[in-house]
Protein backbone atom coordinates (compact mmCIF):
# COMPACT_ATOMS: atom_id res chain seq x y z
CA UNK A 1 0.00 0.00 0.00
CA UNK A 2 1.42 3.46 -0.93
CA UNK A 3 1.92 5.59 1.64
CA UNK A 4 0.73 9.06 2.12
CA UNK A 5 2.17 12.42 3.19
CA UNK A 6 -0.47 12.77 5.64
CA UNK A 7 -3.96 14.23 6.29
CA UNK A 8 -5.16 17.73 6.76
CA UNK A 9 -7.17 18.29 9.93
CA UNK A 10 -10.03 20.53 9.56
CA UNK A 11 -8.37 23.25 11.34
CA UNK A 12 -6.01 23.21 8.75
CA UNK A 13 -3.13 21.56 10.95
CA UNK A 14 -0.74 19.28 9.02
CA UNK A 15 -0.63 15.65 10.96
CA UNK A 16 3.04 14.21 11.20
CA UNK A 17 2.75 11.01 9.36
CA UNK A 18 5.48 8.07 8.91
CA UNK A 19 6.90 10.29 5.98
CA UNK A 20 7.54 13.82 8.20
CA UNK A 21 10.24 11.15 10.28
CA UNK A 22 12.15 9.03 7.57
CA UNK A 23 14.18 7.50 10.73
CA UNK A 24 11.02 5.36 12.48
CA UNK A 25 10.74 2.60 10.36
CA UNK A 26 14.96 2.84 10.21
CA UNK A 27 15.19 2.56 14.06
CA UNK A 28 13.85 -1.16 13.72
CA UNK A 29 17.13 -2.25 11.74
CA UNK A 30 19.90 0.63 13.51
CA UNK A 31 18.56 1.06 17.02
CA UNK A 32 21.00 3.29 18.92
CA UNK A 33 22.39 4.30 15.69
CA UNK A 34 19.23 6.29 14.16
CA UNK A 35 18.92 8.54 17.74
CA UNK A 36 20.51 12.20 17.51
CA UNK A 37 23.38 12.81 19.49
CA UNK A 38 23.62 15.77 22.24
CA UNK A 39 27.40 16.76 23.29
CA UNK A 40 28.44 13.45 22.78
CA UNK A 41 32.10 12.22 23.91
CA UNK A 42 33.66 10.99 20.84
CA UNK A 43 37.61 10.03 20.37
CA UNK A 44 37.20 10.54 16.61
CA UNK A 45 36.12 13.87 16.66
CA UNK A 46 38.66 16.78 16.87
CA UNK A 47 39.32 17.49 20.70
CA UNK A 48 39.77 21.50 20.51
CA UNK A 49 37.29 23.81 19.52
CA UNK A 50 33.74 24.23 17.40
CA UNK A 51 34.11 22.47 14.25
CA UNK A 52 30.95 22.14 11.41
CA UNK A 53 30.97 19.02 8.89
CA UNK A 54 28.66 20.52 6.88
CA UNK A 55 27.88 20.38 3.19
CA UNK A 56 27.35 24.05 0.89
CA UNK A 57 24.14 23.23 -0.64
CA UNK A 58 22.58 20.86 2.05
CA UNK A 59 19.07 22.48 3.77
CA UNK A 60 20.48 21.13 6.75
CA UNK A 61 24.17 22.50 6.73
CA UNK A 62 22.26 25.91 6.15
CA UNK A 63 20.27 25.41 9.31
CA UNK A 64 23.25 24.52 11.23
CA UNK A 65 26.13 27.41 10.24
CA UNK A 66 22.68 30.23 10.56
CA UNK A 67 22.46 28.99 14.00
CA UNK A 68 25.96 29.37 14.66
CA UNK A 69 25.94 33.12 12.65
CA UNK A 70 23.34 34.03 14.64
CA UNK A 71 25.20 33.34 17.92
CA UNK A 72 27.99 34.91 16.75
CA UNK A 73 30.29 32.08 16.99
CA UNK A 74 34.11 31.33 15.36
CA UNK A 75 34.17 27.77 13.92
CA UNK A 76 35.62 25.38 11.02
CA UNK A 77 34.18 24.40 8.98
CA UNK A 78 34.99 20.52 7.21
CA UNK A 79 33.11 20.02 4.04
CA UNK A 80 31.50 16.43 2.98
CA UNK A 81 30.62 16.17 -0.72
CA UNK A 82 27.27 14.31 -0.10
CA UNK A 83 26.66 14.29 -4.47
CA UNK A 84 27.92 13.29 -7.42
CA UNK A 85 29.30 9.60 -6.93
CA UNK A 86 31.67 10.86 -4.40
CA UNK A 87 29.66 10.45 -1.22
CA UNK A 88 31.74 11.65 2.02
CA UNK A 89 29.04 10.79 4.31
CA UNK A 90 29.57 7.17 3.67
CA UNK A 91 33.30 7.01 4.60
CA UNK A 92 33.90 4.97 7.77
CA UNK A 93 35.75 8.05 8.96
CA UNK A 94 32.39 10.17 9.10
CA UNK A 95 30.01 7.66 10.12
CA UNK A 96 31.97 7.35 13.12
CA UNK A 97 30.91 11.01 14.09
CA UNK A 98 27.37 10.55 12.64
CA UNK A 99 26.11 7.61 12.57
CA UNK A 100 23.03 8.58 10.26
CA UNK A 101 25.38 9.38 7.28
CA UNK A 102 23.71 12.87 7.47
CA UNK A 103 25.24 16.66 7.51
CA UNK A 104 25.68 18.45 9.39
CA UNK A 105 27.61 17.11 12.67
CA UNK A 106 28.50 19.62 15.15
CA UNK A 107 32.24 19.03 17.53
CA UNK A 108 32.28 20.89 20.16
CA UNK A 109 35.78 20.27 22.08
CA UNK A 110 35.58 16.45 21.40
CA UNK A 111 31.86 15.70 21.64
CA UNK A 112 29.47 15.03 18.75
CA UNK A 113 25.83 17.07 18.29
CA UNK A 114 24.47 15.61 15.30
CA UNK A 115 20.57 16.34 13.43
CA UNK A 116 20.00 19.93 12.28
CA UNK A 117 17.39 20.85 14.84
CA UNK A 118 19.15 19.07 17.81
CA UNK A 119 22.56 21.05 16.89
CA UNK A 120 20.06 24.70 16.66
CA UNK A 121 18.70 23.73 20.21
CA UNK A 122 21.92 22.99 21.51
CA UNK A 123 24.26 25.80 19.91
CA UNK A 124 21.26 27.94 21.74
CA UNK A 125 21.66 27.10 25.34
CA UNK A 126 25.84 25.86 24.93
CA UNK A 127 26.80 29.66 23.62
CA UNK A 128 25.33 32.06 25.72
CA UNK A 129 27.39 35.12 24.47
CA UNK A 130 24.44 35.94 22.39
CA UNK A 131 20.87 36.66 22.49
CA UNK A 132 18.98 33.81 23.60
CA UNK A 133 16.91 32.47 20.39
CA UNK A 134 14.65 30.66 22.19
CA UNK A 135 13.38 33.14 24.95
CA UNK A 136 12.57 31.58 28.54
CA UNK A 137 9.68 34.13 28.71
CA UNK A 138 5.91 34.02 28.58
CA UNK A 139 6.40 33.67 24.54
CA UNK A 140 7.95 30.40 24.62
CA UNK A 141 5.09 28.29 24.02
CA UNK A 142 4.47 30.66 20.52
CA UNK A 143 7.80 30.40 19.40
CA UNK A 144 7.81 26.73 20.21
CA UNK A 145 4.83 25.91 17.98
CA UNK A 146 6.12 28.32 14.99
CA UNK A 147 9.46 26.73 15.21
CA UNK A 148 7.52 23.73 14.85
CA UNK A 149 5.56 24.81 11.99
CA UNK A 150 8.57 25.79 10.33
CA UNK A 151 9.91 22.57 10.66
CA UNK A 152 7.10 20.56 9.63
CA UNK A 153 7.57 22.05 6.13
CA UNK A 154 9.05 18.83 3.65
CA UNK A 155 11.72 21.07 2.22
CA UNK A 156 14.18 18.31 1.29
CA UNK A 157 11.61 16.88 -0.82
CA UNK A 158 10.31 20.35 -2.52
CA UNK A 159 13.90 20.98 -3.26
CA UNK A 160 14.29 17.71 -5.09
CA UNK A 161 11.10 16.88 -6.15
CA UNK A 162 9.59 17.96 -9.15
CA UNK A 163 5.71 18.32 -7.78
CA UNK A 164 2.94 18.72 -10.69
CA UNK A 165 2.34 22.24 -11.61
CA UNK A 166 5.30 23.06 -9.66
CA UNK A 167 8.76 24.79 -10.84
CA UNK A 168 10.88 22.20 -12.75
CA UNK A 169 14.12 21.58 -11.28
CA UNK A 170 17.41 23.46 -13.23
CA UNK A 171 18.45 21.00 -16.27
CA UNK A 172 21.69 20.21 -14.03
CA UNK A 173 19.70 19.66 -11.27
CA UNK A 174 17.67 16.91 -12.59
CA UNK A 175 20.03 14.53 -14.70
CA UNK A 176 21.95 14.71 -11.45
CA UNK A 177 19.13 14.04 -8.95
CA UNK A 178 17.83 10.97 -11.11
CA UNK A 179 20.80 9.25 -10.96
CA UNK A 180 21.81 10.44 -7.24
CA UNK A 181 19.83 8.59 -5.01
CA UNK A 182 20.51 4.83 -7.71
CA UNK A 183 24.33 5.62 -6.80
CA UNK A 184 23.82 5.99 -3.24
CA UNK A 185 21.88 3.05 -3.11
CA UNK A 186 24.62 1.36 -4.74
CA UNK A 187 27.52 3.01 -2.78
CA UNK A 188 25.73 1.87 0.50
CA UNK A 189 25.42 -1.71 -0.65
CA UNK A 190 28.90 -1.73 -1.70
CA UNK A 191 29.75 -0.19 2.09
CA UNK A 192 27.68 -2.45 3.32
CA UNK A 193 29.45 -5.32 2.60
CA UNK A 194 32.83 -3.94 2.48
CA UNK A 195 32.25 -3.96 6.51
CA UNK A 196 29.91 -7.05 6.74
CA UNK A 197 32.31 -7.79 10.08
CA UNK A 198 31.84 -4.12 11.94
CA UNK A 199 28.84 -4.33 13.56
CA UNK A 200 28.30 -1.03 14.61
CA UNK A 201 29.26 0.39 10.90
CA UNK A 202 26.68 -1.91 9.36
CA UNK A 203 24.03 -0.92 11.66
CA UNK A 204 24.66 2.31 10.15
CA UNK A 205 24.54 1.52 6.84
CA UNK A 206 21.38 -0.63 6.90
CA UNK A 207 19.43 2.24 8.90
CA UNK A 208 20.41 4.69 6.28
CA UNK A 209 19.61 2.28 3.33
CA UNK A 210 16.07 2.05 5.03
CA UNK A 211 16.08 5.72 4.96
CA UNK A 212 17.37 6.22 1.48
CA UNK A 213 14.88 3.57 0.10
CA UNK A 214 11.28 5.53 1.89
CA UNK A 215 13.32 8.66 0.44
CA UNK A 216 13.05 7.57 -3.34
CA UNK A 217 9.33 6.48 -3.03
CA UNK A 218 8.65 9.98 -1.92
CA UNK A 219 10.20 11.66 -4.56
CA UNK A 220 9.45 9.59 -7.49
CA UNK A 221 5.76 9.61 -6.39
CA UNK A 222 3.79 12.58 -8.00
CA UNK A 223 0.81 11.69 -6.12
CA UNK A 224 3.02 11.99 -2.95
CA UNK A 225 4.82 15.16 -4.13
CA UNK A 226 1.14 16.87 -4.90
CA UNK A 227 0.27 15.59 -1.12
CA UNK A 228 3.15 17.68 0.06
CA UNK A 229 2.57 20.83 -1.63
CA UNK A 230 -1.03 20.87 -0.95
CA UNK A 231 0.08 20.72 2.61
CA UNK A 232 2.74 23.37 2.72
CA UNK A 233 0.07 25.79 1.14
CA UNK A 234 -2.10 25.21 4.41
CA UNK A 235 1.02 25.60 6.53
CA UNK A 236 1.53 29.14 4.58
CA UNK A 237 -1.76 29.58 5.42
CA UNK A 238 -1.36 29.43 8.82
CA UNK A 239 2.03 31.48 8.73
CA UNK A 240 0.03 34.38 6.72
CA UNK A 241 -2.76 34.49 9.38
CA UNK A 242 0.06 35.02 12.33
CA UNK A 243 1.56 37.38 10.22
CA UNK A 244 -1.53 39.58 9.76
CA UNK A 245 -2.98 39.24 12.92
CA UNK A 246 0.18 39.04 15.57
CA UNK A 247 3.19 41.59 16.44
CA UNK A 248 4.52 41.08 12.67
CA UNK A 249 1.26 43.42 11.42
CA UNK A 250 2.92 46.30 13.70
CA UNK A 251 6.80 46.12 12.80
CA UNK A 252 7.70 43.50 15.19
CA UNK A 253 9.05 39.38 14.65
CA UNK A 254 6.54 36.66 14.24
CA UNK A 255 6.43 36.34 18.41
CA UNK A 256 7.06 39.26 19.53
CA UNK A 257 9.67 42.36 19.24
CA UNK A 258 12.40 40.38 19.38
CA UNK A 259 13.70 37.98 16.53
CA UNK A 260 13.61 34.26 17.72
CA UNK A 261 14.35 30.55 16.89
CA UNK A 262 11.00 30.55 14.86
CA UNK A 263 12.17 33.40 12.76
CA UNK A 264 15.57 31.75 12.09
CA UNK A 265 13.43 28.76 11.02
CA UNK A 266 11.21 30.47 8.85
CA UNK A 267 13.99 32.70 7.44
CA UNK A 268 15.62 29.09 6.42
CA UNK A 269 12.85 28.07 5.41
CA UNK A 270 11.54 30.54 3.22
CA UNK A 271 14.79 31.20 1.55
CA UNK A 272 15.27 27.68 0.10
CA UNK A 273 11.69 28.17 -1.36
CA UNK A 274 12.21 31.34 -2.38
CA UNK A 275 15.41 30.33 -4.23
CA UNK A 276 13.72 27.27 -5.64
CA UNK A 277 11.04 29.19 -7.05
CA UNK A 278 8.30 27.95 -5.25
CA UNK A 279 7.16 31.57 -3.74
CA UNK A 280 3.73 32.07 -6.12
CA UNK A 281 2.67 28.51 -6.08
CA UNK A 282 3.14 28.70 -2.28
CA UNK A 283 2.23 31.52 -0.91
CA UNK A 284 1.93 33.98 -3.74
CA UNK A 285 -1.97 35.63 -2.02
CA UNK A 286 -0.24 36.13 1.00
CA UNK A 287 1.38 39.39 0.53
CA UNK A 288 2.34 39.62 4.35
CA UNK A 289 4.71 36.11 3.51
CA UNK A 290 6.20 37.56 0.93
CA UNK A 291 7.22 40.89 2.67
CA UNK A 292 8.33 38.49 6.11
CA UNK A 293 10.47 36.62 3.07
CA UNK A 294 11.82 39.59 1.85
CA UNK A 295 12.82 40.87 5.82
CA UNK A 296 14.41 37.68 6.49
CA UNK A 297 16.30 37.49 3.37
CA UNK A 298 18.02 40.90 4.09
CA UNK A 299 19.29 39.64 7.17
CA UNK A 300 22.90 39.37 7.01
CA UNK A 301 23.28 35.68 8.95
CA UNK A 302 20.47 34.56 6.79
CA UNK A 303 22.89 35.86 3.38
CA UNK A 304 26.53 34.65 4.87
CA UNK A 305 25.25 31.55 5.93
CA UNK A 306 22.46 30.23 3.38
CA UNK A 307 22.49 32.82 0.14
CA UNK A 308 25.88 32.92 -0.16
CA UNK A 309 26.52 29.01 -0.10
CA UNK A 310 24.05 28.24 -3.11
CA UNK A 311 26.11 29.45 -5.67
CA UNK A 312 27.47 27.07 -8.51
CA UNK A 313 31.46 28.26 -8.23
CA UNK A 314 30.98 26.78 -4.15
CA UNK A 315 29.21 23.93 -4.81
CA UNK A 316 30.79 23.12 -7.86
CA UNK A 317 34.87 24.02 -6.78
CA UNK A 318 33.99 21.47 -3.83
CA UNK A 319 32.64 18.19 -6.43
CA UNK A 320 35.34 19.22 -8.78
CA UNK A 321 38.23 18.88 -5.59
CA UNK A 322 36.76 15.66 -4.38
CA UNK A 323 36.69 14.02 -7.94
CA UNK A 324 40.20 15.45 -8.61
CA UNK A 325 41.03 13.59 -5.21
CA UNK A 326 39.44 10.66 -5.78
CA UNK A 327 41.01 10.22 -9.22
CA UNK A 328 44.37 11.28 -7.90
CA UNK A 329 44.07 8.49 -5.09
CA UNK A 330 43.50 6.04 -7.93
CA UNK A 331 46.32 6.78 -10.07
CA UNK A 332 48.15 6.84 -7.12
CA UNK A 333 47.62 3.73 -6.47
CA UNK A 334 47.67 2.08 -9.82
CA UNK A 335 51.42 3.57 -10.09
CA UNK A 336 52.25 1.88 -6.37
CA UNK A 337 50.65 -1.13 -8.06
CA UNK A 338 52.69 -1.13 -11.16
CA UNK A 339 55.77 -0.69 -9.15
CA UNK A 340 55.13 -3.24 -7.07
CA UNK A 341 54.48 -5.36 -10.29
CA UNK A 342 57.82 -4.09 -11.82
CA UNK A 343 60.37 -4.57 -8.14
CA UNK A 344 58.81 -8.47 -8.67
CA UNK A 345 59.28 -9.11 -12.28
CA UNK A 346 63.11 -7.64 -11.67
CA UNK A 347 63.87 -9.83 -9.10
CA UNK A 348 62.87 -12.68 -10.93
Amino acid sequence: MEASYGSIADDGASKRSQLTDLYEEAAVLASETTKPLTNKPNQHAPQKGVHLYQFPASFYSCEARLVLEEKGVDYTEHDICIIAGVFDQYEPEYVRLNPRCVVPTLCIDGKVTSDAHNIVLHADDFFPQAVKLFPDDDNKDIVKEQFDLACSVYVEALTYGEAPGGPKLPWHMRGMMKSNHGKKYNMLKKKLHEHRDDPYIKACYEGKLAILTKQIEILDSEKQLSDIVNATKIIMKQLNKSLIEGPAKDGGWLCGENYTIADMQWGLTLARLHMREYSDLLWGDYPANEAYCQKLMARPAIQKAVVQYQTTSKIGGLVLRRRVAQSSKKIALLVAAAALIGIALNRK
